[in-house]
């Protein structure tokens, strides 16, 4: 998944820290989804670059998860062994929406992209 999102994003132009930033946030959402999801269920990554945004979407068949888009979210304890997960996601994204339907939950992230030097706006 990280390999092709990361071919996909270059492809499409992004500048590489932002495409470490994309794939981070993403691999973070897919192996919440394989830990926290229908056991055997099936996850899609899907990916979309437009002139303004990356956005990307991981749905799983789980139930989902309560999410609440805090800019005042405290610092995740570094001593535990979980719970960093949607910190990290939200700091590498601009937007982070966790959407529950009953067929499963989709994580999408989006990241405003720069416009590439030449491109008309």
């Amino acid at each position: 998944m990280r390999a092709a999102l990361r071919t996909y994003l270059t492809r499409y132009a992004v500048d590489a820290g932002v495409v470490y930033e994309i794939v981070l946030a993403a691999d973070e959402a897919f192996v919440n989804a394989l830990t926290h999801s229908a056991s055997g269920g099936e996850i899609r990554v899907s990916a979309c670059v437009s002139r303004g945004a990356a956005e990307i979407d991981v749905h799983d068949e789980g139930d989902g998860f309560a999410h609440r888009t805090s800019h005042l979210r405290p610092v995740p304890d570094v001593s535990l062994t979980n719970g960093r997960g949607v910190f990290l996601i939200e700091s590498m994204m601009d937007s982070v929406r966790v959407i529950t339907e009953p067929d499963g939950t989709t994580v999408r992230m989006v990241r405003r992209l720069a416009p590439t030097p030449g491109t008309p706006t």
